[in-house]
């Protein structure tokens, strides 16, 4: 059975100006999203990794359109929701979810338990007596692995893992379709970071949800994701299968972080290479593959043309020239 496409995002772009000028070709912009295209299918987990700045959070909020994105379309369920009003957007809100890295900093603190899970349904379930809510938040909390006891305390008495499963049961509420979970386990302790990502994978299978998992941790995003889409300074260098991509990456900066990972499986390449020097200013990005700077097997063409992303097979795409 072929897989159903949810998401088709074409060439979706994010440029924030930092300068001012009359002429546009004065104008100086930081390209945190430089032209993506890509797929999401129903019933998956895409894992989006890369190295702070690359533009993980700026795409996820693209990708609700919590951020406006410059150009592009982003067809959801056929529709392109780019350009689409208030209202129009608000009509999707329920189908379309975000959990944040910090559960803490997106509850208000002065609402209870009962009352941050009620927000959505105020918003979208009218329909619902107060009653109705109520046993829906505790079956909510239930799904969780909380209990009703939780209801009417307050976010600064629970642990970052009760404080994070808290705001999931929020964001499954109103049976979303689509996920996107940006940093949402990176700050909590490794066991707990576990029972979350177990929790995550579960509610899946239960409400047939799509993830888009946003992590810097390659562990984790092997762990929860079907496939995997590295970036780099706004760009895709590399998507493929979870276990194709760790099996045989292509690119020259997915086995960079491949072999980064300090703990864990190790994952043996054959070409084993190790990420040196820092990510360069998105301000001072050079002509070509925007790699360039730190590419090990960089040549004279990787320094004047950009390569584009292209498949190797019908699961596997990589943006370099010597990916072979």
């Amino acid at each position: 059975m072929d897989k159903k496409l949810l998401f088709e995002v074409k060439d979706i772009k994010k440029y924030f100006l930092i300068k001012k000028a009359k002429k546009e070709e004065d104008k100086v912009y930081v390209k945190a999203v430089d032209g993506l295209s890509f797929e999401i299918y129903e019933g998956e987990t895409l894992g989006v990794i890369g190295e702070s700045g690359c533009g993980k959070s700026t795409l996820g909020r693209n990708m609700l359109r919590l951020e406006e994105p410059t150009s592009g379309s982003i067809i959801f369920k056929g529709r392109d929701i780019v350009g689409l009003d208030k209202r129009q957007m608000l009509e999707l809100r329920k189908e379309m979810q975000f959990i944040f890295q910090d559960p803490h900093s997106s509850m208000n603190p002065k609402l209870t338990i009962k009352d941050i899970i009620s927000e959505p349904l105020d918003n979208f379930r009218k329909d619902m007596t107060n009653e109705q809510k109520t046993n829906y938040i505790i079956e909510l909390l239930e799904i969780v692995g909380l209990t009703k006891d939780v209801l009417n305390r307050y976010p600064h008495e629970f642990s970052g893992g009760q404080k994070q499963r808290i705001v999931i049961a929020r964001g499954i509420a109103l049976n979303p379709s689509f996920v996107v979970c940006d940093e949402s386990v990176s700050a909590l302790d490794v066991s707990v970071q576990a029972q979350v990502i177990n929790l995550l994978k579960n509610l899946q299978k239960k409400f047939s949800l799509t993830y888009m998992f946003i992590s810097h941790d390659l562990r984790v995003i092997k762990h929860i994701s079907d496939r995997i889409m590295v970036l780099y300074l706004g760009n895709i260098m590399e998507i493929a299968e979870s276990n194709e991509l760790f099996k045989n990456p292509k690119h020259p900066y997915t086995k960079s972080l491949i072999n980064l990972v300090s703990s864990g499986e190790k994952v043996k390449i054959n070409d084993k290479q190790i990420l040196k020097g820092e990510i360069p200013s998105p301000l001072q990005i050079s002509a070509g593959c925007p790699f360039n700077t730190r590419c090990p097997q960089a040549q004279d063409k990787c320094f004047k043309e950009k390569p584009l992303l292209e498949d190797l097979n019908e699961t596997h795409k990589v943006a370099c020239f010597f990916a072979n």
